[in-house]
């Protein structure tokens, strides 16, 4: 019972700090307070029917369900979705301990190992961010599968089965990577030595049941798209990129001082990048060192790597490719929630197996294994109260990673919340000098020109990309709006330069008010006489209007020109053959 209530009570140390976080800007919003499926009851079967994210990629019903129970309970108070992150990593702390137990048969090694799993730091971005719920959710009904099983195993009871398959199938309607699971129990069931493989897989088909009714549900409902490329040199890059990361991931395990939301990694372009071939040499000498010494290593240390290697699998670019923005992979370190255990599990038979082999004095061990959890136990802490203040959180990610597009977006809105625009404008510009092809974040670097009255860079902005389908109208909407500031502006006779003219020709155009755009687009040719786009714009604007002269003169130019791309030029060549034809 004390074991109990200290595994509670260092649960609320470590993260209780975050129980006062107000929802967030990024995930909380699409996902919690801008997500109409959870406001009514009468959105349930709905539930089951739509992606995560409202796409065809991700299926987690179960995680809308908790938030559409907690939105009828409790409105949209942050707290209380909060606190049940915090109890739910609770509840799996007691699975871990009693999971571990029954694993190495040593109730001890079970109880540090959920010790180490409620307090780590490492756990920070799973416990303390709502949507971490699909890694909470899933890992209970995960856990709860693996130790009906190993029960079950132990007692051969068959009514035990149906749990096993029931919790396994829940898993996987919170979370796609819970599918590691029976690999897992198959690795587990590989330290029998006393039982033919045959009779193992026996007891593996409830696994095979679930994933086929889940694969079926997904099948028919349409949420089969899988980010994956086609390219095998980029699959392997990308698990190049993911292994660097991993060296990361347990140097965190250990020395967590780096910790920070939507932690990523630069795609790796090459194998021959001293990047790659340093990661490549540091795992051959790992493997060359497991391999010398197998013999000596026990199988459930091997059983224990297998496990953390399976947990990884998901988000080894093997499976799918896990990105974030452009050129990155996401290596979050929720990824790691369950990985810790056969890590965690590892550390503590190692530290009792020092302790026993008196490598240092009894009373210097204790006191340095104390300090150690000590230090963690801060580190988790000041995790917690950072997560607590999003602008904090988002900062210190910035801090290490300024290249993250998303992050720099996110800081961007959060200055726009606080009317801070110019604040907003830099980070906008970061997010889309890290990634120049999303139109959403141009969009927000378009609005908060305007919001500072310099409407013509706001327009160069939002016509630069045909913007998502869900942004389309505000854009249009702030479009129009900056179109009326812009003729006022042309009205008290002030000008614009080519790039100007530019914008407002591409906004003409898009809009298809030919004769505007036209004339807006001679002004920029006026002002810059190599200005491709405007001559490629003029030459379709004019076949359009079947002026043939002007749309052979316009073509004939942009072909004359060295900084055209090669769809202008093919365009041009081919439109300038159709157009001579009916010059003639």
């Amino acid at each position: 019972m004390l074991r109990a209530a200290l595994i509670v009570v260092l649960g609320f140390i470590a993260f209780g700090s975050m129980l006062t976080s107000p929802f967030r800007f990024m995930d909380d919003r699409l996902s919690i307070v801008e997500n109409p499926l959870i406001k009514s009851t009468a959105n349930l079967p709905e539930l089951f029917r739509e992606g995560y994210f409202h796409d065809r990629s991700y299926y987690r019903p179960l995680i809308n369900l908790s938030f559409m129970a907690e939105y009828h309970l409790f409105g949209l108070k942050s707290f209380f979705y909060n606190l049940d992150n915090l109890i739910l990593h609770i509840l799996n702390a007691f699975l871990v301990v009693l999971l571990v137990s029954r694993l190495t048969n040593n109730l001890q090694i079970g109880f540090w190992t959920g010790f180490l799993f409620v307090m780590h730091p490492v756990q920070w971005e799973a416990v303390c961010n709502v949507p971490g719920r699909a890694i909470l959710l899933s890992a209970f009904f995960e856990l709860s599968s693996f130790v009906l099983f190993l029960e079950f195993n132990r007692r051969r009871q068959w009514m035990l089965l149906p749990l096993v398959l029931g919790a396994f199938f829940l898993s996987l309607l919170c979370k796609e990577s819970a599918g590691v699971l029976p690999l897992v129990i198959m690795a587990y069931l590989a330290l029998d030595q006393g039982k033919s493989w045959g009779q193992k897989l026996q007891s593996l088909w409830p696994f095979a049941a679930a994933i086929m009714a889940y694969m079926g549900l997904r099948q028919y409902f349409g949420i089969t798209h899988l980010h994956q490329s086609s390219q095998p040199m980029l699959v392997i890059l990308g698990f190049m990129t993911f292994l660097r990361s991993v060296i990361t991931d347990l140097r965190l395990f250990i020395l967590p001082v780096d910790l920070h939301y939507d932690r990523s990694l630069p795609f790796m372009m090459s194998l021959r990048q001293p990047e790659a071939l340093a990661t490549a040499i540091f795992w051959i000498i790992a493997l060359g060192f497991i391999m010398a010494y197998i013999r000596r290593i026990p199988l459930f240390v091997i059983f224990l790597m297998a496990w953390f290697i399976l947990e990884l699998l998901p988000v080894s670019q093997l499976v799918a490719s896990i990105g974030v923005g452009a050129g990155h992979i996401s290596t979050a370190e929720h990824f790691l929630y369950l990985a810790s255990i056969p890590v965690f599990t590892g550390l503590v038979m190692a530290a009792r197996w020092c302790y026993e082999k008196n490598f240092l004095n009894p009373v210097l061990w204790k006191l340095a294994v104390g300090g150690f959890l000590a230090f963690l136990l801060l580190i988790s802490i000041e995790q917690s109260i950072y997560a607590s203040n999003e602008y904090t959180m988002i900062s210190r990610s910035l801090s290490y990673e300024p290249y993250n597009a998303r992050l720099q977006a996110e800081m961007a809105m959060l200055s726009v919340s606080r009317h801070d625009i110019l604040d907003a404008e830099k980070h906008f510009r970061a997010a889309t000098l890290a990634e120049p092809l999303n139109p959403k974040f141009h969009a927000g670097l378009g609005t908060t020109l305007c919001q500072q009255g310099r409407w013509i860079e706001g327009m160069e902005q939002f016509v630069a990309f045909e913007p998502i389908e869900k942004d389309k109208a505000s854009v249009e909407r702030q479009e129009k709006i900056t179109i009326r500031h812009i003729q006022a502006q042309l009205a008290g006779g002030k000008n614009f330069n080519a790039r100007g003219w530019l914008a407002i020709g591409i906004y003409y155009a898009k809009i298809g008010q030919n004769k505007q755009a036209i004339a807006a687009f001679l002004n920029t040719v006026q002002l810059n006489p190599v200005q491709p786009d405007a001559w490629f714009n003029l030459g379709s604007l004019y076949e359009a209007d079947h002026n043939w002269p002007a749309a052979q003169d316009a073509y004939q130019k942009l072909l004359t020109l060295h900084d055209i791309t090669d769809f202008q030029r093919d365009f041009a060549t081919q439109h300038l053959a159709y157009v001579e034809i009916h010059h003639r």
